[in-house]
């Protein structure tokens, strides 16, 4: 038999045509890359590459046919950037009830326990999310300082089905947010940044530190169950059943926090005087008897069931509940004399709410490190 050599002509019209077919097949075959809108354009993220993340298994997974939208607000006098992300769960007609809120510095802000992979966002995505709070009724407020970081998260974003309406990125790069009590003074003035950036119409504020990395089961619903109720429906184990109904609506709740070696992360939430009454009643010299001492959170909840509070005069900024309302009204860290969450309470308090605690066995995990 006689084998027919093509001619170069041939040859080359045959590998154009080979090169043509694959471009189409592999456009037709493969998922589209995940895409931004712009401007009311859709276009291809300049950032987008492959995610590199932690394991699916939570419920945060492969992004489905419908496409997350991105919006970017760059404000022309300032380098702040704000990213804003729509998600297939969005309606445009219902406000969502609860805005998590969380200030990073980059992804190392997530934190990491001695022996595990570093933490990441989609950790922490996929934390929120197994609160199992409906999807259109729950936001994400992020604040970072690093671009890469903001890229990374964006790519999460975009690319997989996060079950929330939305989430606002902050990027604001000349900001140093860090967590731990070395670093309150210099974290204050950034989470109240947050907040004006981010708070609109919710009624639920939840504020969760990166380093973070276990909330018990069902926590948001109790958060809400105890803020919708009348301070008379309440069990508050630490006050007097007679003297409940004087005390203030809630206003601001906190959680116990611990680490894995069970070291208290929550050391500001505390009842009774204040570190500056304490200073002020030890330097005057007519001073008389106390009537009570500061007792530590972590000492009052110990023999309390889970189903009650004990009433605060300063609260941790580990996990912490507030009323959004509060916020619109004005409600923030303060700076000056009372720059922790000891002058959060007293503000609260000003505008008519109270401080308090979950009892019981509510308690949230710190990372190691």
């Amino acid at each position: 038999m006689a084998y027919i050599t093509p001619s170069p002509q041939r040859r080359v019209l045959f590998i154009l045509s080979t090169l043509i077919f694959i471009a189409f097949g592999s456009s037709f075959l493969n998922p589209q890359a995940p895409q931004a809108t712009i401007g009311g354009m859709s276009v291809l993220p300049t950032s987008y590459r492959s995610a590199s993340v932690s394991s699916d298994t939570g419920l945060v997974r492969e992004f489905p046919d419908r496409k997350t939208e991105l919006k970017i607000d760059q404000d022309t006098d300032s380098d702040i950037e704000k990213h804003t992300f729509i998600t297939r769960y969005h309606d445009a007609e219902h406000t969502p009830s609860t805005l998590v809120l969380v200030a990073t510095k980059d992804d190392r802000s997530w934190g990491h326990n001695d022996g595990d992979p570093d933490r990441t966002f989609i950790d922490f995505l996929d934390m929120v999310t197994r609160q199992q709070i409906p999807p259109q009724d729950i936001s994400i407020g992020l604040l970072t300082s690093n671009r890469e970081s903001l890229e990374r998260y964006s790519t999460i974003l975009l690319s997989k089905d996060i079950p929330i309406s939305s989430a606002k990125i902050v990027y604001a790069p000349n900001t140093d947010f860090q967590a731990g009590p070395d670093a309150i003074s210099r974290s204050f003035p950034l989470r109240n940044f947050l907040m004006k950036e981010t708070v609109k119409k919710e009624e639920h504020i939840v504020w969760i530190d990166p380093d973070i990395y276990e909330l018990p089961e069902g926590l948001f619903n109790r958060f809400f169950d105890v803020a919708k109720s009348g301070i008379d429906e309440l069990r508050i184990a630490n006050v007097p059943k007679n003297k409940i109904s004087k005390l203030l609506p809630l206003g601001i709740t906190a959680v116990m926090c611990r680490q894995t070696t069970y070291r208290d992360m929550v050391r500001n939430a505390y009842s009774g005087p204040s570190e500056a009454e304490m200073k002020k009643w030890q330097e005057d010299e007519n001073r008389k008897p106390l009537t009570a001492w500061p007792r530590p959170m972590a000492h009052i909840v110990g023999k309390t069931s889970d189903d009650a509070l004990v009433r605060l005069d300063g609260v941790g900024e580990t996990v912490l509940y507030i009323r959004a309302d509060l916020i619109r009204k004005g409600l923030n860290w303060p700076q000056g004399d009372k720059i922790d969450s000891e002058g959060l309470c007293s503000l609260a308090k000003g505008m008519g709410a109270g401080c308090y605690g979950l009892g019981g066995s509510w308690e949230t995990r710190h990372t190691d490190m």
